[in-house]
């Protein structure tokens, strides 16, 4: 009797692996974030082959279709915030997450998130949803040349400026919790981000703490070759990589961390 018990644990401790243990979706990390207002008519093209078309904008609702690459994957009505999911390996995913103002007709003010499809092909993340504190007047080290600095804190509000390779790309204040520094660049007429991260809180007024910050690859830079593993690890260091970006693995990990 005493020998079976181990034997249950071990068995119940598989299943709990096995079996989905938080409620509700997971989702990759962000790979593009648009505060803009739209009309109808209006196309976005997203990342991985993703476009949203603006149908229409009515008094209570907008129509919206969204396709990947030549195939229309929904036709739907939306009124307020939308998510639109995915099973993959019998887990869901969000793909999209759509939220429109629709109290004042056209232009409708839209949030739009998109995070990364693991079925589709992409170029995993530099840096892939971290949290850091970062000091007033400190450059905090991010990937290929680019730096993140908190400029100033004044009253609750704080100034982020990233640099690349020592110039300034881009500055902007944010004076509100859960607000987002986001840097994009345009490449064949498309809008691609390359670095995204979201204000936790300002401590103190000499310290800010960002979270989910993902880093991107610029287009123009892409890799040439197989050139050299900056990380050293050769055909260990692919097969890792294989590992990490497996949506069963990365499912595995979020119930630990989360």
């Amino acid at each position: 009797m005493n020998r079976s018990i181990p034997r249950i644990i071990f068995i119940t401790l598989a299943i709990l692996l096995i079996i989905p243990i938080c409620a509700g979706n997971v989702h990759e990390a962000t790979i593009c974030y648009l505060e803009d207002s739209v009309e109808t008519g209006d196309t976005l093209d997203l990342e991985q082959g993703y476009r949203l078309t603006i149908d229409d904008i009515r008094k209570n609702d907008a129509a919206i279709s969204i396709s990947g690459g030549s195939e229309e994957i929904l036709n739907t009505s939306i009124s307020g915030d939308y998510t639109c999911e995915k099973e993959i390996g019998g887990i869901d995913y969000d793909i999209l997450w759509i939220s429109m103002n629709l109290s004042d007709g056209e232009p409708a003010p839209m949030v739009l998130e998109q995070y990364i499809d693991p079925e589709k092909p992409f170029d995993y993340p530099l840096i892939g949803a971290v949290s850091m504190s970062i000091k007033k007047g400190e450059r905090e080290p991010l990937k290929a040349g680019y730096e993140l600095e908190a400029t100033s804190i004044i009253d609750n509000n704080a100034v982020l400026t990233l640099y690349k390779d020592d110039n300034i790309v881009k500055q902007e204040k944010l004076s509100g919790n859960d607000e987002r520094f986001v840097y994009t660049t345009k490449i064949d007429g498309q809008r691609r981000t390359i670095l995204i991260a979201k204000l936790d809180r300002i401590s103190n007024n000499d310290s800010v703490h960002v979270s989910e910050l993902s880093q991107f690859k610029d287009p123009e830079s892409a890799d040439e070759g197989d050139g050299d593993d900056d990380d050293g690890d050769g055909d260990d260091g692919k097969w890792n990589a294989g590992l990490v970006e497996s949506p069963y693995f990365r499912y595995l990990l979020s119930i630990f961390v989360f």
